[in-house]
């Protein structure tokens, strides 16, 4: 019976010790790396505080920088305005004149009759050299209103008419700022002789082509111009066709107002 009774204690004990140990030798385990993180971290955050009282202390009187704001510088404009006289051009009525040049060289002039909305309205851009380049009609024509404050409202299908210095593209447009008035955009350009023009012809009605044509036929030179411009305008003149004489290019930019109600 002793025996036994040794033999049970015995056994129990043993059980007891054998579930015990594990436990005991994962906490032992796990006890030494978690003093471990609580001292490193105990560590960091004392040097940290000792560095920034250190720099406390060693500018006392220096008031603390924000982070500088980026700054957005735009490019420089390629385009610079220049003396608009002597003017280069010239167009039938008084027109106000202002002219800008290019980095490389080209020179743009434009010419801008009346104002927008008044029944006679429009505006001419002529450029000498390759200054920029050209994108479509439509966003070039665009681009040429918001200049001068305005927005196209609509832009019709592009069609070509004869003028003295050639084909030039043509198409109904709408021009609106507080009101709409309806313009025919043109726009043309000679790769030969580096020489183009784009602008719109504006009335209390749509120009017809004729108008335009006759409007575009009043362009004539003005100042001292190049020897190529000469030459330019030289061979359009030879182009002149009968039907825009005087009196109709004065009309082409002379629509009367429609008749009040």
């Amino acid at each position: 019976m002793p025996r036994a009774g040794y033999a049970e204690w015995d056994e129990q004990d043993l059980a007891d010790w054998v579930d015990e140990r594990p436990s005991r030798r994962a906490r032992r385990k796990r006890l030494p790396w978690l003093r471990v993180i609580l001292m490193s971290s105990c560590t960091v955050a004392g040097l940290a505080y000792l560095a920034l009282q250190q720099e406390r202390h060693a500018r006392p009187g220096e008031p603390a920088k924000g982070v500088p704001a980026s700054v957005l510088v735009a490019p420089a404009s390629a385009w610079k305005p220049v003396a608009s006289t002597p003017a280069l051009y010239a167009l039938p009525g008084g027109v106000a004149a202002e002219a800008r040049q290019h980095t490389n060289g080209a020179r743009e002039d434009t010419l801008t009759l009346g104002r927008f909305g008044d029944f006679r309205y429009a505006q001419v851009a002529l450029t000498q050299g390759t200054a920029e380049p050209a994108g479509s009609f439509y966003v070039d024509t665009v681009r040429r209103a918001a200049r001068a404050g305005l927005a196209v409202a609509h832009q019709g299908l592009g069609r070509m008419v004869a003028t003295k210095f050639g084909a030039v593209e043509t198409a109904p447009l709408t021009l609106a700022a507080k009101a709409e008035q309806a313009c025919q955009a043109f726009r043309f350009a000679d790769a030969d002789t580096a020489f183009g023009f784009q602008g719109w012809l504006c009335g209390s009605s749509a120009p017809d082509e004729a108008q335009l044509a006759c409007f575009i036929e009043g362009i004539a030179l003005a100042g001292n111009a190049s020897p190529s411009l000469k030459a330019v305008f030289a061979r359009a003149d030879r182009n002149r066709t009968e039907a825009c004489g005087p009196g109709a290019r004065t009309a082409s930019v002379s629509v009367r107002p429609p008749a009040r109600p």
